[in-house]
């Protein structure tokens, strides 16, 4: 029988963690972060961390979010994208530019940025649960194991902006716990506030602000209409800046918006569905189908957070307790706001949902670790497999260091192939090591807009027909095809990349990769 440890926060007694479990939760923060900067070092730059630095470097050098290399035609019919980027919001981008005012405009630097993101992240983490249970033992486990996740990780070591938006969003959580019981308008304002930066980070911050809703409205005898008012104000800010923005050009906003959000829309049916197949096409797909042999090891992550949450709901002393009431709400919250939100299933959004169901987990787990031997010996296993799929998984790609092996002999032989004053039409992440500039163009169509015929073509795995939604992407998309075939020839291919070259320009020696 488990040992009841969570009574109301309002009246336990504060429970202080011993200096053993500040060493571990440190060890565990430590691990995170060498993780976290291991991969930022090792893995290729890829098609969004190209696209998102050229946009920052660009506000930072003049002021505006435009893209450089990105062509107008050349990924969506996104007209005026050298000057505007409205299909992002501009928050990121915005601290992206100003962090590179203080560091170097590479990947790993921008990596860097989401990983401090990442602690702040942890840390909010730490906060939300003391507030909620005042044991403080509880609150460094749930960061620890949150920290240790494989999406945490992952995450963090993104050139994007998730790590920003849910760091932002779970800062907003932790400053309304922090506050509730001692200073409630307090921690609404400041809950507002970083609500408000996470939704203008990504539109994906609608789940962070709808789980902080939901937290305000279950202490609906404390709102009063003033706060509420108060509460609005950073949303209103943020609204009035980016509807002047929008001012400047709002033809390019419309026909951006359009092609960048039309595909993302749904019925209401299509919805029910993306809320009821969402746990199969994106959860167990990315934690298990999308895998074969010694790989598909990594459901072990998958096993503990269904257990872990399974366990929760069916303790009902357990989930009625005030954090494990709170946080099982918070993970249906997140589950279906994100599958409501995104009927692409991708997977770079995980970070808004994995991290609520590890809690809930987590919190299992300390419970299980206060009662009987065989429950905490499953609890410690499940854990214990749950991390070792984290350190394992990313050790892997760590070694493989696909930075080194992949894409700096790609880069190598582009610029072998190219001659002076040459055209390269490739993914903007090879903009880190050509420049944000001539010669390079992110153009999937080879020319079919500008006409354009560069000598060296690169693809990537971004470089395919599904994004050609519209007709006219189509026909370019076929036309980029027939051209390549007629025009080019390959000189190199692996499974990141190939590189083909135009038919009268020579092929440098020890080109070919097969």
């Amino acid at each position: 029988m488990s040992v009841q440890i969570y009574r109301g926060a309002e009246s336990q007694p504060f429970v202080p963690a011993s200096r053993a479990h500040w060493v571990a939760a440190g060890g565990a923060m430590l691990l995170f972060v060498g993780l976290s900067i291991g991969l930022s070092l090792t893995r290729s730059p890829w098609w969004d961390e190209g696209l998102f630095a050229d946009i920052a470097l660009n506000f930072r050098n003049f002021g505006h979010l435009g893209s450089s290399v990105l062509a107008p035609y050349g990924f969506m019919e996104w007209p005026g994208v050298h000057q505007y980027t409205y299909w992002q919001c501009p928050l990121y981008l915005i601290a992206l530019g100003s962090w590179f005012r203080l560091a170097p405009v590479t990947v790993v630097w921008m990596r860097l940025f989401s990983v401090m993101w990442g602690c702040i992240f942890v840390v909010s983490w730490f906060v939300l649960v003391k507030a909620l249970s005042r044991n403080e033992s509880l609150a460094l486990l749930v960061a620890s194991v949150i920290a240790l996740g494989y999406e945490s990780v992952v995450k963090a070591s993104y050139g994007r902006m998730d790590m920003m938006c849910a760091a932002l969003g779970l800062a907003g959580l932790a400053s309304y716990f922090w506050y509730r019981d001692s200073h409630w308008a307090r921690g609404v304002i400041l809950a507002s506030w970083f609500g408000a930066a996470s939704l203008f980070c990504h539109p994906v911050g609608a789940v962070m602000n709808v789980a902080i809703a939901a937290m305000v409205l279950w202490d609906w005898r404390r709102i009063r209409l003033s706060i509420l008012v108060g509460a609005s104000l950073p949303y209103l800010i943020g609204i009035s800046f980016y509807l002047l923005y929008i001012q400047r050009a709002p033809d390019i906003f419309l026909a951006q918006s359009r092609a960048a959000w039309g595909y993302r829309v749904s019925g209401f049916s299509a919805i029910l569905r993306n809320v009821l197949n969402d746990a199969n096409q994106r959860y167990i797909r990315y934690y298990y189908g999308a895998y074969t042999g010694f790989f598909k090891l990594k459901s072990a992550a998958l096993v503990f957070l269904a257990i872990g949450v399974v366990g929760l709901l069916a303790d009902r002393n357990l989930r009625a307790q005030p954090v494990a009431k709170r946080l099982l709400v918070l993970a249906f919250i997140a589950y279906v706001g994100l599958a409501v939100v995104d009927n692409e299933k991708y997977v770079n959004y995980l970070i808004f949902t994995v991290p609520f169901l590890t809690a809930c987990a987590a919190v299992w787990v300390h419970d299980r670790w206060h009662g009987g031997s065989l429950g905490r010996s499953l609890a410690s296993v499940l854990l214990g497999a749950y991390v070792l799929v984290t350190i394992c998984a990313v050790g892997y790609r760590i070694h493989a260091n696909s930075y080194r092996n992949s894409y700096k002999p790609v880069v190598a032989l582009v610029q072998r192939s190219l001659p002076p004053g040459g055209l390269v039409m490739g993914g903007s992440e090879l903009g880190f090591a050509l420049g944000f500039g001539p010669p390079l163009i992110d153009d999937r169509y080879l020319g079919f807009f500008s006409g354009e015929t560069p000598e060296v073509f690169v693809v990537n795995g971004y470089y395919g027909p599904h994004w050609a939604r519209t007709p006219r992407l189509k026909l370019a998309w076929e036309f980029s095809r027939r051209k390549l075939r007629s025009q080019y020839y390959l000189i190199f291919d692996n499974k990141e990349y190939s590189i083909y070259v135009r038919n009268d320009v020579p092929a440098p020696p020890h080109s070919a990769n097969y």
